[in-house]
């Protein structure tokens, strides 16, 4: 009652009234933002559902006119004003250096870059530099000739070489003109750069970031991190990230304030319509380089307030240790399968646009699996660019690494990733289905198969089963072989996804015999996640929880043409499901059931809890997934288990 009546006041109060024009008017991001603060922000916080369609109006608006969405800035080097950065991979043809310049006389201050052939003289090398330094004076000259005339530009030499007023330096010493750049670098040590009186002291391969940049979306309550970052010589961990931001509400577009640091940065209440800014100053274990800033392109935005998922975190609060450990396995819907006219129109017509981007999924789907503090996270339809450059970098971070293999040449695959403080990886495979039929636990059984469509529907699959082999590092005597697939999906495949899960599980299990044949002395148990694509009344199912599947399973019969005769299934190990058979694991209005599966060996582990899933309430607050608040069609699974024993 208490938030009904603190919602009325809002709802009948002057600002939410004009909040409400100005929506309707002129899109007056600012002034949105300005009533979040002071307003509606305290509702929010506190859960109120009814004021969730606000905010996410509010974040569309904003999304749709943003009046700084098409500014580019780009990435700024910070360079000392005594150090020029040489990068050099020895075997290559061309050499990379950097340096900044400053005149203050002539009021230049500017950062130079040149990419040269090894097999160029110093001479011409240091002309370079002359000309594009010369060009930087001319221009600046000509301006004050224009406030002075009695100034004259051909006053400024523009041959500084041959003079000596620009020329490299080995042990003090001047290095001669037709030395070449090749045997220099193979000892660029004591090596300095003059220019015009100015000295720079050439540092050879210090780490230096390529590329950094930050999202076009960034909202409150998530997840921010830069959206790409490549660096050489660099370790990402050692290196120090700090965040700022400015205030465009109260006209103060240049005024950065500090506010966060380390590689991963969550907005808040107060950070809306505000630009944001990292800055990244590299290290290694040895050495320090050059920092490197860069600022968001748009302000950040209203976020979509508190997800189902954030309940759920408050089961996985703690991490795990011991014999125990939490498990994961996640479709998290690949970009590739939502950037269609067919998926907006006809899959999911019913979730806005902006929250099928993944630029905004990625938010929501990164704050979830990072808040349930996992030990071991099996992802399935994980896009290459997501996982390169968002997961696996965000990860990294928080002490995962991570393995991806995309399901033959498709642009989407699976990915595995673990706490490295707790597992140490022993190794990984994987194979796809139908390019390895000679695998020989299969082999017997197709060679059974004598409809010709169907082997040719199964052949024409990518699917794939990935295995990734951990020891557990407080019990080095605990080695578990933990699979990730994604199985075919087309509702008349029964008789194929019964085959490929098949395959999936005596695969892992043939991958345990091996690691417990050249571990003896261990206890090797196994873990197969994915998602099938099979209800619990299908065959799948039964498989791995029975161990055995008849010649009269209906799903041989799932195609009357491809119809599969005289074949029966059998595997050897004991598998339960770690989440049982929940009513949905999958939900969209076309079409919701249970699909998703943690399968775990039920003699060497036991269940020590299940987060609990989304009401069914919640999955259709917004019709269905995914929505504002459901990056995926899928729900997330998650378990924590405990090796018996």
């Amino acid at each position: 009652m208490q938030y009904r009546s603190l919602l009325m006041q809002i709802a009948t109060s002057d600002k939410f009234k004009e909040l409400l024009q100005e929506i309707g008017k002129k899109k007056n991001v600012e002034l949105v933002a300005h009533v979040l603060r002071e307003d509606i922000a305290k509702v929010i916080m506190r859960g109120v559902l009814a004021l969730k369609s606000l905010a996410y109006r509010i974040h569309l608006t904003s999304t749709f006119f943003t009046p700084y969405r098409t500014k580019y800035i780009h990435a700024k080097h910070v360079l000392t004003m005594n150090e020029a950065f040489l990068r050099y991979e020895k075997g290559n043809d061309v050499f990379d250096i950097s340096f900044r310049y400053v005149n203050e006389e002539m009021n230049i201050d500017r950062q130079f870059n040149f990419s040269r052939q090894v097999t160029e003289n110093v001479n011409n090398f240091l002309k370079r530099i002359d000309t594009n330094v010369y060009k930087n004076i001319n221009k600046k000259m000509q301006r004050k000739k224009k406030k002075n005339a009695t100034l004259e530009v051909s006053d400024i030499p523009n041959d500084n070489v041959n003079t000596g007023k620009i020329m490299l330096l080995k042990d003090d010493i001047k290095v001669n003109g037709d030395a070449l750049w090749q045997s220099l670098l193979q000892d660029s040590a004591n090596l300095k750069l003059v220019i015009f009186e100015k000295i720079f002291l050439v540092r050879l391969n210090a780490p230096y970031i390529n590329k950094i940049s930050l999202p076009s979306s960034m909202l409150v309550g998530f997840p921010t991190y830069p959206s790409k970052f490549e660096s050489l010589y660099t370790d990402k961990k050692q290196s120090t990230f700090d965040w700022y931001k400015n205030d465009r509400i109260n006209n103060k577009p240049h005024l950065w304030t500090h506010i966060g640091t380390g590689y991963l940065y969550v907005p808040n209440m107060t950070d809306i319509g505000c630009n944001l800014k990292i800055s990244c100053e590299p290290r290694n274990e040895s050495d320090v380089g050059c920092r490197v800033e860069v600022e968001s392109k748009n302000v950040v935005e209203a976020g979509p307030g508190q997800c189902p998922f954030d309940i759920r975190h408050q089961f996985t609060k703690h991490k795990l240790s011991g014999r125990s450990f939490r498990i994961v396995s996640y479709n998290i819907l690949a970009d590739t399968y939502t950037d269609s006219d067919f998926t907006k129109d006809v899959l999911f017509p019913y979730c806005p646009q902006y929250a099928l981007d993944m630029d905004y999924r990625k938010q929501l789907i990164l704050k979830e699996i990072i808040g349930f503090n996992s030990d071991i996270i099996c992802l399935q339809e994980v896009d290459k660019s997501i996982y390169e450059y968002d997961l696996l970098p965000s990860l990294y971070m928080l002490n995962y690494d991570g393995v991806f293999i995309t399901k033959n040449e498709m642009s989407e695959g699976l990915a595995t990733f673990f706490n490295q403080e707790r597992f140490e990886k022993l190794g990984f495979e994987y194979s796809v289905m139908a390019q390895n039929i000679d695998f020989p636990k299969f082999t017997a059984v197709w060679s059974k198969i004598d409809n010709d469509k169907t082997r040719e529907r199964f052949l024409n699959r990518n699917t794939t089963i990935q295995v990734t082999m951990l020891r557990l590092k407080e019990d080095s005597s605990q080695i578990l072989i933990v699979g990730n697939t994604h199985l075919y999906f087309k509702p008349d495949a029964d008789h194929i996804r019964l085959l490929q899960g098949y395959y999936a599980i005596t695969y892992v299990h043939d991958v345990a015999k091996k690691i417990q044949e050249e571990n003896p002395e261990c206890n090797v148990s196994v873990i197969l996640c994915g998602d099938f694509n099979s209800v619990p009344e299908c065959g799948i199912y039964q498989l791995i929880t029975e161990n055995y599947v008849p010649e009269t399973c209906e799903d041989w019969k799932s195609n009357a043409e491809e119809t599969i005769k005289n074949i029966s299934l059998t595997q050897d190990l004991y598998m339960s499901s770690a989440c049982g058979t929940p009513e949905y694991t999958n939900y969209t209005p076309q079409f919701s059931a249970c699909l998703d599966y943690i399968f775990y060996e039920r003699d060497k582990f036991e269940i020590e809890q299940v987060i609990p899933m989304p009401s069914k309430e919640e999955l259709t607050l917004h019709t269905g997934l995914p929505s504002v608040v459901f990056p995926s069609d899928h729900i997330s699974l998650c378990a924590d288990l405990k090796l018996k024993g």
